[in-house]
């Protein structure tokens, strides 16, 4: 646990590296993760222990995020799908968009109330869904560059945005966190 510094379980059973990894914040507490053996795992705890795997990406999968109420979780892949989950049995609910992109889908984020989910994708678009029907509600493609920030040496591959909205947390394969301030950048 995070005040006393014990452990809660270990992540084990995929194949492959894991590049997401997620928590269902209200009971029963999950865990899931996203890998390159192209599966979900799912863990209950805790102490974490490993319940199931999710097959459904036929590429590795790149995102796995709750929804703010943990009813629902989403995964993202490398074969273009977005896959919705139920959030606490982990029950397979239905394929957004069909497939969601013509490229590789890396990151997924849920509107605060959990009724859109917004998609970014290596077919230079992201995508705004509605949960409920499953359906694209509005396409952002990505145009010209506006700005260019020198912070990483390699690949970013994950970002956070605090809750304040003033600062931008970006993560990268060169094994640095780094933070910008939102207005200025680095």
């Amino acid at each position: 646990m995070a005040e006393t510094g014990t452990s809660v379980g270990e992540i084990l059973g995929q194949s492959k590296p894991i590049n997401s990894v997620d928590f269902r914040p209200s009971r029963p507490f999950r865990i899931v993760t996203g890998s390159e053996d192209n599966t979900i795992g799912v863990f209950e705890g805790p102490p974490f222990k490993f319940k199931m795997t999710k097959k459904d990406h036929t590429r590795f999968v790149q995102a796995v995020r709750y929804s703010p109420s943990g009813s629902h979780f989403a995964s993202a892949g490398f074969d273009g799908k977005v896959f919705l989950y139920d959030g606490a049995t982990s029950d397979l609910v239905g394929e957004i968009g069909a497939p969601a992109h013509k490229g590789g889908v890396y990151g997924v984020a849920w509107k605060p109330d959990g009724k859109q989910l917004l998609t970014s994708s290596g077919d230079k678009t992201c995508r705004l869904w509605d949960v409920e029907t499953r359906s694209l509600l509005t396409e952002f493609v990505m145009g010209t560059q506006v700005d260019d920030q020198q912070g990483h040496n390699k690949p970013i591959t994950v970002l956070a945005l605090s809750p304040g909205r003033e600062t931008i947390y970006t993560g990268s394969h060169d094994g640095y966190v780094t933070s910008w301030d939102a207005k200025t950048g680095p």
